[in-house]
């Protein structure tokens, strides 16, 4: 199916137009760092009352394990204070694409295994990992990161979603094809969500 990713940066959406557009679902910013999204609420009520499933994603920094589970924690928080805790239907996804994860003495992907362990620890059940290709390929070792976590790839302008292609073993859930997608008055990120 094809779900669109939205954060405040997309402030007046057209929801009759994504619904016209075929969109079944959504993936939500909750936040970043201690900052909750301030697009959240009303994002999440409103891909309720226009009856589509919704994600959320969290926009990494960790730099080691223990940033890592404090992150884990603030969003668990989140998650409980404002939708009672739930495991959305598309996941809780963390964002890692920024360069300040870099910096740790390890390879990132210990903070990732780390943030996604924690919160499975904590009850959630479908916890995955978001970033792009150039990063799945060249920048995180997924060696060590369990083959049961989903990903979800960043890869635009071509044609088929090349992480899936060359990884047979990871479950490729999502593939954000484009940043650019007309629906209504707006240009989103939008994807292929593989059930």
């Amino acid at each position: 199916m094809k779900v669109i990713d939205i954060s405040a940066w997309q402030e007046n959406i057209d929801w009759e137009a994504v619904k016209n557009a075929g969109i079944e679902g959504v993936i939500i910013k909750l936040g970043e760092g201690t900052t909750l999204d301030e697009m959240f609420f009303e994002h999440v009520n409103n891909a309720v009352n226009y009856g589509l499933k919704y994600g959320v994603y969290y926009y990494a920094h960790a730099s080691s394990i223990d940033e890592a589970r404090r992150e884990a924690y603030t969003v668990d928080q989140w998650l409980k204070t404002y939708i009672r805790g739930e495991n959305p239907a598309l996941g809780i996804w963390y964002d890692a694409e920024d360069n300040s994860m870099l910096e740790g003495i390890n390879n990132v992907v210990y903070p990732i295994a780390n943030f996604i362990h924690t919160m499975r620890e904590i009850g959630y059940n479908y916890v995955g990992l978001y970033s792009s290709y150039n990063w799945l390929i060249n920048v995180i070792d997924l060696e060590p990161l369990p083959k049961d976590v989903p990903i979800w790839s960043a890869q635009y302008g071509y044609s088929e979603n090349s992480f899936a292609v060359e990884n047979p073993n990871r479950i490729c859930r999502i593939w954000q094809y484009t940043d650019c997608e007309q629906i209504g008055d707006m240009k989103l990120d939008c994807n292929i969500y593989y059930e």
